[in-house]
């Protein structure tokens, strides 16, 4: 019986080597950036989140006016 635990635990343990050992993500010139954003999005995301969304609201109302409405309606009846 310890000898299948410990056949287990050295294939368990090798597979997680194999998966913890992944190069840190680049994403060319915005790595910087990227890495700032996602920091943030890990440790608390709702408040970011729901400033981006406010954004997004407040945004689309100086471009589109009145407009917001019928596509919220377009959008919510699935096209």
């Amino acid at each position: 019986m310890g000898n299948m635990n410990d056949a287990f635990y050295e294939r368990f343990q090798k597979r997680w080597m194999e998966t913890t050992d992944l190069p840190p993500q680049t994403v060319g010139p915005l790595t910087p950036y990227y890495k700032l954003v996602t920091k943030r999005l890990k440790v608390m995301p709702l408040p970011i989140l729901i400033l981006l969304s406010l954004g997004v609201i407040i945004a689309l109302f100086f471009l589109l006016g009145s407009g917001v409405t019928f596509l919220t309606s377009l959008l919510q009846r699935g096209f």
